[in-house]
């Protein structure tokens, strides 16, 4: 038998490196006529165990072993039983590759969903393979672990070895190549290729074709093509039923870290009064739209008229939509678990009664501080949003929002950036429908550059950096005229 040639029996495939266990959560209720593993995902009932199957959970709990050290493996029927008996317990069996050496294991493919179960089939020889474009390896501060939003597996490495065996993988290879390039036996090799072939985390080429004589499934694949490998697996761990990731409030920093105030302390610099509505603004001219109106008429203005928005009308929109009105740093806005982690600068090019200058809104105050920033920077700013808006002229004001990250994280696992993202979009959402109401022009900008704006804020992008755009501005006279002649 060639080293690379793998027998195909399910107990026997793993051969001598083979190790099996349960997942960490899971633990083993013995009911007598019954046994029920109970893990994160529920409990999974096994009716009238074998003898075998108690003594294998017993072990198992334990750590990896061996399932021929267990006495009746050699058996062919008892051996078939106990495979189907460990099969009902799906995502709760973790396999493992053993080391020559007897230390911890090179490999654990550990199952992420409840109906996970790891299939090793035989390496094919002749045909290259290569790991997923959707795989990532990162490291756990004592491995690492590789991981794909494809894949109902966690590949965990606590070793170099098998990390080596995985890099090789990054162009197409075939089984013997990467064996020959290892300080590992080519039996070893064989078994993790197996294992890792199983996740899908590494494929097989479908046939010897193209240039380099290799062609993978997932490149040809019309639903992956539209998908890059970050949006894909930021959808994959933002969301749960597809990952074990802990997920909701969880608190993880608490005992370790304070969260960041509900109410961002001002920096330093020219405080500016803004005006309220009631004070003589905009919205005291008359009747504004309806709700039905505003969602009816809103559009992206990309264009501002002669005059410069006021900032009355400047003042009015911040109130109305960004302010703190209440206690508990309450918004007009939600914000999920009230953390109200965004905060607001604002770059101003034009604005009747406000300099041209880098300001911060300073909601609780409803006032805006003038930060240091340079003209350069104005213009860096303004700049972006001219090109990200597709405008043909300088905004007349661009409202950044930044997230305080902590804010969200320190309550949230899992979805933290991803909620702080729908904040942004409930804001634009808002702004939208109060500058259609207030007949001002408004416009949300796509993206925006987090290395400039946290240059011009002053901010540590790490601990609070960009995370959304708007443009305000003044509407054209005709577009005005129309608005008011709907209405």
């Amino acid at each position: 038998m060639s080293p690379l040639t793998q027998p195909t029996d399910p107990l026997l495939l793993a051969g001598s490196d083979g190790l099996w266990s349960l997942r960490e959560d899971a633990y083993v209720q013995d009911e007598g006529s019954a046994l029920e593993v109970q893990s994160r995902w529920g409990g999974v009932r096994v009716n009238h165990p074998s003898p075998m199957l108690r003594e294998v959970l017993r072990r198992m709990e334990l750590g990896p072993g061996r399932l021929e050290n267990i006495r009746g493996t050699s058996d062919l029927v008892q051996r078939v039983r106990l495979m189907v008996e460990l099969q009902q317990l799906g995502g709760l069996v973790v396999r493992s590759v053993s080391a020559a050496d007897g230390r911890s294991p090179l490999m654990s493919v550990v199952p992420t969903a409840a109906d996970a179960w790891l299939r090793p089939a035989p390496t094919p020889e002749d045909r290259r393979l290569r790991l997923s474009r959707f795989a990532a390896l990162r490291s756990t501060g004592d491995g690492a672990v590789l991981e794909s939003p494809l894949s109902p597996f966690r590949v965990v490495l606590p070793r170099p070895k098998a990390g080596w065996l995985i890099a090789s993988l990054a162009t197409p290879t075939t089984a013997r190549e990467a064996a020959e390039r290892l300080p590992v036996d080519p039996g070893t090799v064989r078994t993790l290729l197996s294992y890792l072939l199983a996740t899908g985390m590494v494929q097989a080429a479908d046939e010897a074709r193209g240039a380099d004589g290799a062609v993978f499934a997932e490149d040809a694949d019309p639903v992956l093509r539209t998908w890059s490998h970050h949006d894909l697996m930021f959808h994959w761990r933002s969301r749960p039923g597809f990952t074990d990731g802990v997920f909701g409030a969880e608190y993880a920093l608490r005992g370790v870290q304070n969260p960041p105030p509900r109410i961002r302390p001002l920096p330093d610099g020219t405080r500016v009064a803004l005006p309220r509505p009631g004070d003589g603004g905009p919205g005291d001219e008359g009747p504004g739209l309806s709700v039905t109106e505003a969602i009816e008429q809103r559009v992206s203005a990309r264009s501002h008229g002669r005059s410069p928005l006021t900032l009355d009308q400047l003042g009015e929109v911040l109130h109305r939509a960004l302010r703190v009105r209440g206690g508990d740093a309450d918004r007009p806005y939600p914000s999920g678990g009230a953390c109200y982690e965004l905060e607001f600068y604002v770059s101003v090019a034009r604005c009747q009664g406000l300099e041209p200058g880098i300001y911060y809104y300073a909601p609780a105050e409803h006032c805006l501080v003038r930060l240091p920033a340079d003209e350069a920077a104005l213009r860096g700013m303004l700049a972006d949003a001219k090109a990200g808006a597709g405008m043909s002229e300088t905004p007349d004001v661009l409202l950044t929002m930044t997230a305080r990250f902590a804010r969200v994280s320190w309550k949230y696992s899992g979805i933290a950036y991803a909620l702080t993202l729908k904040h942004v979009g409930v804001v634009q959402q808002t702004l939208y429908l109060l500058t259609t109401a207030l007949r001002i022009a408004g416009c949300a900008i796509g993206t925006g550059d987090t290395e400039r704006s946290a240059r011009a804020f002053g901010l540590d992008w790490r601990e609070e950096s960009a995370v959304g755009e708007f443009i305000l501005g003044s509407l054209p006279d005709q577009e005005r005229r129309e608005i008011v002649n709907r209405t």
